[in-house]
């Protein structure tokens, strides 16, 4: 992240859209005046969806397809609650029992609006995505952790693989010929084996976490490490498959405008696209149904809940009926985040020393690239997109280059370490801002000249005399301390410095007067770009 000062504009409804120069914090990395990034929209964007297109969400569980799950994970819980807990999937597990009510409808409306370029939905006032923040509150998976496809070497653990994998071929000779999930359950639930608990947790990831129609072998592998307090990033593994799904879907969609309605065309999203819907659920509360009170685990705020009936309005949802921070009121104190949804903004030290919450929510706001599992999925992590729904400020995003030639350089690219840096972690109640140029770039890629229409003047005046009426340094972050007051010129009723020496009057006159000639440099600077059209 950089903090610097920037004409800001105010996205809130009710207050006024003139920019103004405040100080703000913004998510790297940012575009340049001469270079302001790709278009907004996508190209291929759809407005209407396609009733050519059957979906079949086969990632998508419910507790009527799972006979007996919940009695395994009570009798699993009562043994082992401590270990999930270190190896960081206690509320996913427990997510697990409760049932989510699929709304078709709701989700591929929300297809329409993904662009897998930029791995967000993009509406006409913004980019908002499902974020590693979002799996971390609503799935309860770790962002910490070794990798998916970490591998066993030690020779006990290699014993207990043959055991499972014994079990797996038995299974795929039986009279169902292959290794179901509920084959699985009913060879090992309750049976005092000494692999009880490994053969849960991969019953549980081929269900719930990595969803397949058969106990996939790679899985086993994952679920003897966590069987041992192992701690594993699941959360970029199963936001890949996520972000994977939902650019397949809507290419799906797209493809099928190609024919007419008397062609039905077929997909299959394995995906676990329940979080989807629970983040819509999450961030737009005027398309959701009332969410019970509960705070973990997550799912069970939505459990069994009715979807809502008419969700036509969706495609046109406004700017104000988005929640950017949503967490910060409903957290548990024992959560990993909860160090991080303060009512204060404050700055820390990023060292060798710092805690799992913070370092998590770093790992959130971080450029990476997300390994799925088997690193047959790699997808790109823009956080810097949507940098307001982590109370930051948002410019013009710049773009980045993959990191992905092979799985082994994209984990290392998402597990560098957090170092030599600080942080800065915004009030759970800061209201974001937008750069002029932001909303400038974001009108221009949708023939809009709302909010801000001085900024659609080609001649720019306008925008000079706002920098002529900008408000003095403001601390955008939520911290009171920042200080700093207008920045016009001097008179003698301006006590600058609260005494009355003239050698101080005078300093502060040059001090005022060296920050208004940056700010029309920087105006004259951003007039001239516009004047050539680089902009």
């Amino acid at each position: 992240m950089e903090e610097r000062e920037e004409l800001m504009v105010s996205l809130n409804p009710t207050k006024t859209h003139d920019p103004t120069r405040k100080s703000g914090l913004f998510l790297k990395p940012t575009s340049t005046f001469t270079k302001l990034g790709k278009p907004l929209y996508p190209n291929h964007y759809c407005e209407k969806k396609n009733r050519s297109l059957s979906v079949s969400f086969s990632g998508w569980r419910t507790q009527q397809r799972c006979g007996k799950w919940k009695e395994w994970v009570d009798s699993m819980h009562a043994l082992h609650k401590s270990t999930w807990k270190k190896a960081g999937i206690y509320e996913a597990v427990l997510n697990s029992c409760y049932e989510i009510k699929k709304d078709d409808n709701l989700i591929l409306g929300f297809v329409q609006k993904w662009c897998d370029e930029t791995k967000s939905f993009v509406f006409s006032w913004g980019e908002v995505t499902v974020t590693l923040e979002d799996m971390m509150v609503i799935g309860g998976y770790s962002v910490l952790g070794d990798s998916v496809d970490c591998a066993i070497v030690n020779e006990d653990l290699v014993k207990v693989l043959e055991k499972l994998n014994e079990a797996r071929t038995e299974l795929s000779r039986s009279t169902r010929r292959r290794a179901d999930p509920f084959g699985w359950m009913k060879k090992f639930k309750d049976s005092g084996s000494d692999i009880e608990h490994e053969a849960f947790l991969i019953s549980w990831l081929c269900r719930f976490v990595f969803p397949s129609s058969t106990i996939v072998k790679h899985v086993l592998t994952i679920g003897i490490h966590l069987a041992r307090g192992v701690k594993l990033a699941l959360a970029p593994a199963v936001l890949a498959s996520i972000y994977r799904d939902l650019s397949l879907l809507k290419d799906k969609m797209v493809d099928s405008k190609d024919y007419d309605h008397n062609h039905e065309t077929a997909a299959t999203v394995c995906a676990p696209f329940q979080f989807v819907q629970i983040w819509i659920w999450e961030r737009f509360p005027k398309l959701r149904p009332n969410p019970s009170y509960s705070c973990m685990p997550r799912f069970a705020k939505w459990d069994k809940k009715s979807p809502v009936k008419d969700v036509s309005s969706f495609v046109g949802s406004a700017l104000e009926e988005f929640c950017w921070q949503p967490y910060g009121e409903d957290i548990i104190d024992h959560s990993v985040l909860s160090k991080v949804y303060q009512d204060v903004g404050k700055w820390v030290n990023v060292d060798v020393c710092l805690d799992e919450g913070l370092e998590s929510w770093a790992r959130c706001l971080r450029v990476s690239e997300l390994v799925g599992m088997d690193g047959n999925c790699m997808e790109q992590y823009l956080p810097h997109r949507v940098a307001m729904q982590f109370g930051m400020n948002q410019d013009v995003p710049g773009d980045v280059v993959r990191a992905n030639e092979t799985s082994e350089i994209a984990w290392k690219f998402y597990s560098r370490p957090v170092k030599d840096a600080k942080l800065y972690i915004p009030s759970r109640v800061s209201e974001p801002h937008v750069t002029a140029r932001y909303l400038e770039w974001r009108n221009k890629s949708t023939g809009s000249c709302k909010l801000l229409p001085q900024l659609c003047d080609d001649e720019g005046i306008n925008l000079v005399e706002d920098e002529s009426r900008t408000e003095g340094s403001e601390d955008a972050m939520g911290n009171n301390d920042g200080g700093g007051g207008g920045y016009g010129i001097y008179d003698d009723n301006d006590d600058a410095d609260g005494g009355d020496d003239e050698d101080d009057k005078i300093n502060a006159l040059g001090s005022k007067l060296e920050a208004r000639i940056g700010k029309l440099e920087e105006v004259f600077q951003y007039l001239k770009a516009k004047k050539q059209k680089v902009i």
